[in-house]
């Protein structure tokens, strides 16, 4: 098992059954009868959320950087701590 948290807590097929009554119901309430807008509402703002969060996932919103320069300069103490190798020693 890995550590590595789930994007969404609920068991996959769940979140399936929600994506896609939601784009069913944003379908249907934008060419037949704008009723199941109201009715596929939680379902559309699942639909939307996840949308969200998949592309700023994809364009990199929240991820930590990957350079290693860039980690070791983070994870740099000036208090007594050990200095990173590029960092000149006093």
């Amino acid at each position: 098992m890995s550590d590595e948290r789930p994007l969404f807590k609920h068991p996959p097929w769940m979140v399936g059954i929600m994506l896609i009554l939601g784009a069913m119901s944003l379908f249907v309430g934008l060419t037949l009868d704008p009723f199941w807008l109201v009715m596929g509402a939680p379902a559309i703002l699942t639909l939307f959320v996840y949308m969200g969060v998949r592309i700023a996932l994809s364009l990199g919103f929240g991820v930590p950087p990957r350079d290693s320069a860039d980690a070791s300069r983070q994870l740099h103490e000036p208090d007594g701590g050990v200095p990173p190798p590029d960092v000149p020693v006093p």
